[in-house]
């Protein structure tokens, strides 16, 4: 007669640091390191590629301006939220371990899937888009100035429409960035880290220049934007307008949430990692703020909004404006696609280098493989989980170049399915922050949310209208069912996780019984 099986003990959350079964990944990340990857994994391509997207969502520019800075108010408001969470709990997963312990193992679980099947690897993928785009965009700078190489301007197409490398090169360049970055990964955090520094220092730079730039040319090349901020009579296409431009926004403002996720290895993190989510959104709101004014100090809101390359075009209309100026308005404009390149380039590293983390954590609760749950014996760092999100992320890249016609159609196809997914995450896991106080009052919080609890609500009524917004654009309802589509499938992949577990705690139990029969 077998024995009744014994119940689930309940899950403790500190396991990880005290049980030595357990694979750890040391501590070797410093506050510096922290508020780089926060900086480094927001600016992105955002600030560059959405520019034009918001300006014809809301075209004028004092609400061009309020949109900027609302995104990045509710990013603020949020990342206060994941402040506490990660002071709390700062382990391996991030947002993985905060839903964990707030609503239980299916939500946690359902986060890691959609991290793995939509919002990290679509990052990736469209992170990689838009460092081709503006690779691109580089050489046919060069090829225009009259500075490429004959044989490299032999092969850039003049078709207006698709000018510069084939589509088959843009999607080969795509894939070995990813390849080249998850190498650099796999072969250790710090070294991951050191890029992530070296690229947000550029980025940051770089942005500077756009931000002085208008500002070193003569007063007769600024223009002065026209200052209307609200129609006579806002109707539902205004509305509508408005909650596009949020959905837009929305994706420049993305990847705060990528300090969680490692947590685990930045050193003192009850300190570091608030410290570095606030200091480092706060850095980017005002950076961001910055460039718009600068741009729109220099083109027109119609000039952005065809704009396919809006730092680009920044540079080339001064110098059209002053040919004969001391600056060299033309070798700047070609800099900017590198400039940009780099910038996308650096947000790329930064998800890679968050995204395993939450499959690593997953792998160690037993709801993933659990060959992704081991640490490189050499290297320390979640090799097998890398590896398998670069595997998936080529292949969406792989579909997504199948079918769009361009990489900047697929840059937005891909920011779109990650925003909306993201969006409902994020939004529970700045909810967990009411949960948890009510279900762990005692626990230790070497942080607590500034402005609790009005901050955590601006966020999530922020989300609302995001939500909103993602059902209002053009493939909104293909997008919805998609992702309700890839939840569905994880609910099936965690009922086989959940089986497998149950299985192996009745193996012990059915051995000791035939011990007992003999």
């Amino acid at each position: 007669m077998t024995q009744p099986k014994p119940a689930q003990p309940p899950f403790d959350s500190t396991a990880a640091h005290t049980n030595p079964a357990k694979a750890l990944l040391p501590r070797v990340l410093g506050p510096f390191d922290a508020v780089m990857i926060v900086v480094g994994g927001i600016i992105g391509s955002g600030i560059f590629l959405k520019v034009s997207d918001i300006d014809k969502e809301v075209p004028s520019f004092a609400l061009i301006m309020a949109i900027w800075i609302v995104g990045g108010i509710v990013t603020l408001c949020g990342a206060l939220a994941l402040a506490e969470l990660a002071a709390m709990l700062p382990q391996a997963g991030g947002p993985y371990v905060y839903l964990r312990e707030a609503y239980g193992r299916p939500a946690a679980f359902l986060w890691g899937w959609a991290e793995f099947s939509i919002i990290r690897t679509g990052s990736l993928g469209s992170l990689a888009c838009g460092t081709v785009i503006y690779f691109n965009e580089f050489l046919m700078s060069l090829k225009q100035q009259g500075y490429a190489p004959e044989w490299l301007a032999e092969r850039l197409s003049n078709d207006l429409k698709h000018p510069g490398m084939s589509h088959f090169s843009q999607a080969l360049l795509a894939i070995a960035a990813v390849l080249l970055l998850s190498w650099i990964n796999i072969v250790g955090t710090k070294s991951s880290a050191w890029v992530q520094n070296l690229t947000t220092i550029i980025k940051v730079s770089f942005l500077g220049l756009i931000i002085i730039g208008p500002w070193l040319a003569s007063n007769s090349s600024r223009i002065t934007p026209a200052p209307m901020a609200w129609p006579d009579d806002p109707n539902f296409n205004f509305f509508k307008g408005v909650g596009l431009a949020m959905l837009a926004v929305f994706w420049p403002y993305d990847g705060w949430i990528n300090i969680g996720p490692i947590a685990e290895e930045v050193k003192k993190p009850q300190r570091n990692v608030p410290l570095a989510l606030g200091i480092g959104v706060l850095i980017v709101s005002l950076i961001y703020v910055c460039a718009n004014l600068s741009y729109h100090s220099v083109l027109s809101i119609g000039q952005v909004q065809e704009a396919n390359a809006v730092a680009s075009e920044l540079f080339k209309t001064l110098g059209e404006r002053e040919p004969e100026s001391w600056m060299n308005w033309k070798w700047l404009a070609i800099l900017a696609s590198l400039g940009v390149m780099v910038s996308t380039f650096g947000a790329l590293n930064s998800n890679l280098l968050a995204g395993p983390r939450i499959y690593f954590s997953m792998a160690r609760d037993g709801l993933f493989p659990k060959a992704l749950g081991s640490v490189h014996p050499r290297f320390r760092t979640p090799a097998n989980a890398i590896l398998a999100q670069t595997f998936w992320s080529v292949l969406q890249i792989i579909v997504v170049f199948c079918y769009a016609i361009s990489p900047k159609e697929a840059f937005g196809e891909l920011t779109d399915f990650v925003v909306l997914g993201g969006t409902i995450f994020y939004a529970l896991t700045v909810a967990a922050v009411y949960v948890l106080r009510r279900k762990m009052p005692e626990a230790e919080r070497p942080y607590r949310t500034w402005g609790y609890p009005l901050t955590p609500a601006l966020y999530l009524a922020a989300a609302a209208g995001v939500a909103y917004g993602c059902l209002s654009s053009k493939n909104g309802q293909w997008q919805v069912i998609a992702v309700i589509s890839l939840l569905s499938v994880g609910m099936l992949i965690y009922a086989f996780f959940r089986a497998q577990e149950f299985a192996a705690d009745d193996r012990p139990v059915k051995r000791r019984s035939k011990q007992r029969k003999k």
